[in-house]
């Protein structure tokens, strides 16, 4: 006796694909300490990162600017954030991009 059992809410992730692009959905707020303060008004950052079903990791920050910034506001800001992932193929599931580079701009407090 064979039992088969299916679920229409299971779906297979297919291998990377250069066809896979990022969207930001929500871009997070940096929380920095009170005693922080720039005489720049915006910071930004660029990383590398592998987002897989919308979790990040393998996380690189490449550049920070102002270079005062503490990484651990710039990581959680990072890890915060949500992300989407779309593909261009018809009926391909996008899973996962690997070393995905994004910048992000953010107010710094003043």
């Amino acid at each position: 006796m064979f039992f088969i059992f299916f679920s229409s809410f299971s779906f297979a992730c297919r291998p990377c694909s250069e066809d896979v692009n990022v969207y930001v959905v929500k871009q997070a707020k940096p929380v920095f300490d009170k005693s922080y303060s720039s005489s720049e008004r915006n910071g930004y950052v660029t990383f590398q990162a592998d987002i897989v079903h919308f979790k990040v990791s393998n996380l690189k920050v490449v550049e920070v600017y102002p270079e005062d910034i503490p990484l651990s506001v710039i990581e959680e800001m990072i890890l915060k954030t949500q992300y989407k992932l779309i593909s261009n193929k018809p009926s391909h599931i996008a899973c996962d991009s690997k070393s995905q580079e994004l910048s992000f701009v953010f107010r710094l407090p003043i």
